[in-house]
């Protein structure tokens, strides 16, 4: 039996991404423990691990990071440095209490947490990280993370990325630097954003090649190991307006599904519009509204005949329905989404949104808005486009068909026993 210590940011979009990994360990009889925000405590066990939280003044809350940084440069290169590489010596002086009590064998981090990673390092412990975003990882054939920009020459991108380390996020990079001089850790001679790859003995990447940008420099670490699903993860107890869902899908009416996500959850940037924009064109709209209630954000009596409004629907209940899912860029969402074949209209240019919007527009899998406040006539005319033309449709169920190759979350899990046992090889 493995003894396994996930580590994780306390957001959401970081945290959910392992919670399959996870239960897949748990079943074949592993210990696995998590450290990360108290909140996510009922989520974490159960998956059936055990929960340790972060103290209360380590604990970001999602609220604090929704809108951080995203008005300015200055404002982002700030939030880089509150949220994720500041609190990294107190991080790690709390995963080495951990540490101690447990003795895992292999520490599992997300991309944006290397606390985890970086503590288990001072001790020889191996690690794995798994990205929750499109793959960022520095390349000559890709331009830098977070310009949402398409591959282009290689010699533009090779300046650009000088750029974005030596330039742009320069005063992270040196904050990164004296965190690891701090903790006593030698100096890694990589970018902070490709430490990951740099410290982890496995990198796993959550999609598939054929929704990547080819890279003749990926690190030997780096494993495309397609998308963790997380069915059966949360309860369910179908809406009185299911049938609706079920009778639309067997009749060959289109069954649009809206989405924005857990992170940025302001329902007029996305929701409404596209509710206005999709009402009364013939699709049954699906809309979710997280942290707000449907009643409030349009009463019954307001809302039109084809939509239907709920806090929260489980994807792999109603993606195998869907003819179109429209999302703000949620990395997550948007993986299960294309593993159902379902064709996708992206609004998103905040976090790593505009990375997928790029993603979307590479692969041809759907239309991307480049805006976070698209027009309801921006989005249903998207909308319209895609039901109609084929070639996203079936752009969309090629890479369905990609995914389908890939194990997933039981490839990860895999993956983890592998690095647990190079640490303790049997014989």
């Amino acid at each position: 039996m493995a003894r396994i210590l996930f580590t994780t940011m306390p957001f959401a979009g970081h945290l959910r991404p392992g919670l399959p990994i996870v239960r897949e360990l748990v079943a074949a009889g592993h210990e696995v423990v998590w450290y990360s925000g108290a909140k996510y405590r009922h989520q974490v066990e159960r998956a059936g691990a055990r929960a340790y939280p972060m103290s209360a003044g380590l604990d970001i809350d999602d609220a604090e990071l929704e809108g951080n940084g995203t008005g300015s440069l200055r404002g982002l290169r700030q939030s880089i440095l509150d949220v994720f590489i500041h609190p990294i010596p107190a991080w790690v002086q709390e995963i080495d209490a951990v540490l101690d009590d447990f003795a895992p064998d292999v520490v599992v981090a997300e991309q944006g947490f290397m606390a985890g990673p970086l503590a288990g390092r001072r001790r020889g412990i191996p690690a794995v990280v798994f990205s929750v975003s499109p793959l960022g990882l520095t390349s000559a054939d890709a331009p830098p993370f977070g310009t949402g920009l398409l591959p282009g020459p290689r010699w533009r991108d090779r300046t650009l990325n000088w750029a974005m380390r030596n330039v742009v996020f320069a005063a992270p990079q040196r904050a990164a630097e004296q965190v690891l001089a701090r903790l006593g850790l030698p100096p890694i001679d990589a970018y902070f954003m490709d430490w990951g790859a740099a410290i982890a003995d496995r990198y796993l990447v959550p999609s598939v090649p054929e929704f990547e940008y080819p890279r003749r420099d990926l690190p030997a670490t780096v494993e495309f190991v397609g998308p963790f699903l997380p069915a059966g993860i949360d309860e369910f107890t179908p809406p009185p307006w299911w049938d609706d869902v079920l009778t639309a899908h067997a009749g060959g009416r289109p069954v649009v599904l809206v989405t924005q996500g857990t992170l940025a959850t302001d329902p007029a940037n996305l929701v409404l519009p596209a509710v206005a924009g999709l009402a009364g064109t013939g699709p049954l709209v699906i809309a979710t509204t997280v942290g707000h209630d449907p009643d409030v954000l349009l009463p019954p009596a307001l809302r039109p005949a084809d939509v239907r409004l709920t806090p929260y629907v489980p994807f792999d209940r109603i993606l195998p329905m869907t003819d179109v899912y429209v999302t703000n860029g949620g990395y997550g969402g948007l993986q299960q989404a294309l593993a159902a074949g379902v064709p996708v209209v992206v609004a998103g240019t905040t976090e790593d949104k505009a990375e997928v919007s790029a993603r979307v527009t590479w692969s041809g899998a759907g239309l991307a808005l480049g805006t976070d406040t698209p027009t309801p006539d921006q989005v249903a005319d998207a909308v319209a486009t895609v039901l109609t033309r084929p070639d996203h449709r079936a752009r969309a169920r090629e890479l369905q068909a990609a995914y389908a190759r890939y194990r997933g979350e039981r490839r990860a899990a895999e993956a983890v026993l592998e690095v647990a046992a190079s640490r303790n090889p049997v014989g």
